[in-house]
């Protein structure tokens, strides 16, 4: 009996070993997709004889000798389903590539798809242009990249190599932009009764209307580097090939390739495009002979960007506001330039307070709109969906009574800015606007109510639905001045810098952390009188400074050097998961850090808010990151009482903007380099 049922266990496992190895043979075979080959898009729907389907023209670029497809904006209807291409599949592959070489007329549809694949109205993944942005979307999520290469009619190569955890677009094999996903890429896309939708998003719906000469599928996410030639050229210099032949271009993509074939131009290759990324031309083979397809060339008469550092800062001009101004933001607005927009107040008397947008036209700041504030501590610019905004901080005229703050909204047509959205508040310093999980975030920092420095200081969401802000979450602050947002591997941090606790400026300030969906304490630190924090990044090491403006209180009972105070530099240890002091430098009245790179150099910006006003000169001082040597002082300014500093470019051009908080004539000085 013993031996037969031994035996029993052993069929038993025998058969359920089997049965296993069908189930998991089966499942691997459908959703692995294994031996998919490169497949040309465009001849899969197009026959390469006879009649071109409707809405289909094939045209013969002169200047580029080249055949391409162009469609039809009415009756365009080209697609084929995905079992031609995905055999054997039940789910969409999750790391593939996809190749286009397209030529774009300047104008564009609100909507151009390239490629859409899909059942009816359901969207697996698909590639659409628009003017402003190359979007690739898929299992309803959009990873959207600026459209920079296409705007200039000329021919362009496009790619996309996705894998399970980011995409990466690569244009003319030059320009690598990639972006991380923050949820992987989906393996259970269903591809039943599914279609490639080709140079259209539906029937007569989003047609491209750029002329598309190849569209390649290819599996794989590293086709990329398949496609794309290496950085030093094995023949002639010559990249980025582009076949003319109908199902050349394919071959360069073939599984086991260890790259684009570079062969000479013989009888079979003519016609054949390819780029030439030294001499930034396109090259046609004509009778044995690689030659420009342009006649008089111009050598380059750009000259070669040399390595640079920062010598010393200049000078530049001044700006008149209405009063002092405790802040400046800057800002670009696609398509209209960039702006600044200083927090202004006038004095108590005064019925109405202004604050003052400028625009950067000519190399010059010049007045541009007037907004209206109630004595504006904060300016703080963000975008939704397209949508332009301002927040300002007002802190009022009386701590006693709850004020109100306001959000403008960039419009379009008249190119102002309109009140959109009124923030009650109580005398609030700082604004500070976040993104977490795809959804935006305004945290205002409350100072004080009434005689009380304790009050609520409250985190807003955007709602998509009400199209407005609205209450996230209060936060009990002491004396807040200043929010500061920032993620380390994932976490989502909040840090409030606080003032003072209505006794004395030594205080903490504090730092949130994300969980359950709600801000929680994370670390205090010892502050005094902590006006700014200013987190940034050095490789991968994290910091956040702390701006200290004022001592007083029962430490410093004799009111001596009340403005010299030290403020401090913390790094994170990740390892024990908390900031520790890095570097202690002395301050004068330091009520803003703001970091800057230029180059590879590393510099923070402390600024002087008592700049002049006392005895003694107290210059604004500019500290480099040296290494071991930690932050070291290598410039001082003779400038005026400043608060806030802001940094922008000008093509190579290096500008510094500052706010004056004690007169009408805020600064913008400009960086002097030498070759290094």
């Amino acid at each position: 009996m013993d031996l037969i049922l031994v035996l029993k266990k052993i069929l038993f496992l025998v058969n359920l070993n089997l049965i296993c190895k069908r189930v998991h043979g089966n499942i691997s075979s459908q959703t692995s997709c294994a031996g998919i080959l490169p497949a040309d898009l465009l001849e899969e729907s197009i026959p390469k004889y006879g009649f071109l389907p409707n809405g289909v023209s094939v045209l013969y670029d002169t200047n580029s000798h080249a055949h391409a497809y162009k469609f039809s904006r009415n009756n365009i209807d080209l697609q084929f389903p995905v079992s031609k291409v995905f055999k054997n599949c039940l789910y969409f592959p999750d790391e593939f590539s996809i190749f286009f070489v397209i030529k774009h007329e300047p104008l564009y549809d609100k909507k151009e798809c390239i490629l859409h694949i899909g059942q009816d109205n359901t969207t697996l993944v698909s590639i659409q242009l628009s003017r402003k942005y190359i979007v690739l979307t898929y299992n309803n999520r959009k990873v959207q990249y600026r459209n920079f290469a296409l705007k200039d009619k000329k021919w362009h190569s496009v790619g996309f190599s996705v894998s399970a955890s980011d995409i990466t677009m690569t244009t003319d094999c030059v320009n690598k932009r990639r972006k991380r996903l923050k949820r992987k890429w989906p393996s259970n896309l269903p591809l039943k009764n599914a279609t490639f939708q080709i140079a259209s998003c539906a029937p007569a719906r989003g047609v491209t209307l750029g002329h598309i000469k190849d569209l390649i599928f290819i599996p794989g996410a590293d086709a990329a580097v398949r496609a794309c030639p290496p950085k030093t050229p094995q023949h002639r210099h010559l990249d980025n090939r582009l076949p003319a032949v109908p199902g050349r271009l394919i071959d360069v993509y073939r599984i086991g390739s260890p790259g684009p074939r570079w062969d000479d131009c013989t009888w079979t290759d003519v016609g054949d495009i390819a780029y030439d990324l030294h001499a930034k031309s396109l090259k046609v083979c004509v009778n044995g002979i690689w030659q420009h397809v342009t006649v008089n060339i111009e050598a380059p008469t750009k000259a070669p960007e040399l390595p640079r550092r920062l010598d010393y800062i200049d000078y530049y001009q001044d700006i008149r506001t209405p009063g002092p101004s405790i802040d400046v933001e800057l800002f670009t607005i696609d398509g209209e330039g960039t702006f600044a927009v200083f927090a202004s107040s006038r004095p108590r008397k005064s019925k109405k307070d202004i604050s003052i947008v400028y625009k950067w036209r000519k190399k010059k700041f010049v007045f541009y709109q007037r907004l209206n504030t109630d004595a504006a501590q904060c300016w703080k610019f963000f975008a939704i969906d397209n949508n332009f905004f301002l927040a300002v901080a007002n802190y009022g005229k009386d701590s006693r009574v709850q004020g109100n703050s306001t959000i403008f909204k960039w419009h379009k047509r008249r190119k102002r800015f309109k009140e959109f959205q009124i923030i009650p508040t109580w005398t609030a310093r700082d604004f500070e606007h976040f993104v977490m999980n795809d959804e935006h975030y305004l945290a205002v920092a409350n100072h004080a109510k009434g005689s009380s420095q304790m009050v609520d200081s409250g985190i807003y969401i955007w709602s998509t639905k009400l199209r407005r802000f609205k209450l996230f979450q209060n936060i009990m602050t002491t004396g807040a001045y200043d929010w500061t947002y920032f993620s380390v591997n994932g976490y989502h941090f909040l840090a409030a810098a606080q003032a003072f606790d209505g006794f004395s400026t030594l205080t903490d300030s504090r730092i949130y952390v994300l969980q359950d969906k709600q801000f929680v304490l994370f670390q205090t630190m010892e502050t005094n009188g902590a006006t700014d924090l200013e987190y940034f990044q050095i490789g991968d090491s994290v910091f956040l400074a702390v701006a200290n403006a004022y001592n007083y209180g029962p430490q410093n009972i004799n009111k001596k050097q009340e403005y010299l105070t030290n403020s401090t530099i913390y790094k994170l240890d990740k390892g024990r998961r908390v900031f520790k002091t890095f570097q202690t430098i002395e301050t004068f009245s330091a009520v803003d850090w703001e970091f800057v790179t230029i180059g590879d150099e590393h510099f923070l910006i402390v600024s002087n808010a008592q700049n002049r006003a006392l005895e003694g000169d107290h210059l604004t001082s500019i500290y480099k990151w040296r290494g071991v040597e930690k932050f070291v002082r290598v410039h001082q300014m003779d400038v005026l009482p400043n608060t806030d500093w802001e940094v922008f470019t000008d093509k190579r051009d290096v500008y510094f903007v500052y706010s004056n908080a004690k007169g009408k004539t805020s600064q913008v000085l400009k960086a002097v380099f030498t070759p290094s």
